[in-house]
């Protein structure tokens, strides 16, 4: 049977060791309109090891998020349909009891003054402005599975 997940930059499927033999790989939603930009991030969070789903823009990804359980959610702000904006104040208001994942905004309309003035980026664990590194992604992404773990 295919892989289905995630793949490497050299198309194979994140390495598996012992440990992760027995749990699952986490699971990231990766929600953004520009396929490039969703490739990119899928490609750094693959080679680390995680499970990656796509979503085109907020409302796809609200309902895979409904459905499916994530560990963690990464979206951009500015997208058709349902913006990042509305995305996460949908996800904020699901209870932790449910599995509500953190989320991480990595967009290019984030400034010095945008967390003021939209008081639901309070809810990400972190604002990332685009170019992200990868460097900058997997640790914000450390960050975000540990305030998981505390959750729990």
């Amino acid at each position: 049977m295919p892989y289905m997940g995630c793949q490497s930059p050299e198309g194979r499927p994140p390495l598996q060791t012992a440990t992760s033999k027995a749990r699952p790989s986490p699971r990231v939603l990766i929600v953004d309109d520009a396929g490039g930009m969703r490739a990119y991030l899928r490609i750094i969070l693959s080679a680390a090891g995680f499970d990656c789903h796509e979503a085109a823009d907020g409302a796809e990804g609200f309902d895979q998020v409904m459905k499916g359980a994530f560990d963690l959610v990464v979206t951009d702000l500015d997208m058709p349909e349902m913006d990042g904006f509305a995305l996460l104040s949908a996800i904020s208001l699901l209870p932790v009891s449910r599995g509500r994942p953190p989320v991480i905004v990595v967009s290019g309309l984030l400034d010095e003054t945008l967390a003021e003035r939209r008081p639901e980026l309070r809810s990400a664990v972190a604002l990332l402005a685009k170019p992200v590194q990868p460097a900058d992604l997997l640790k914000a992404v450390a960050r975000a599975m540990g305030i998981r773990a505390q959750l729990g």
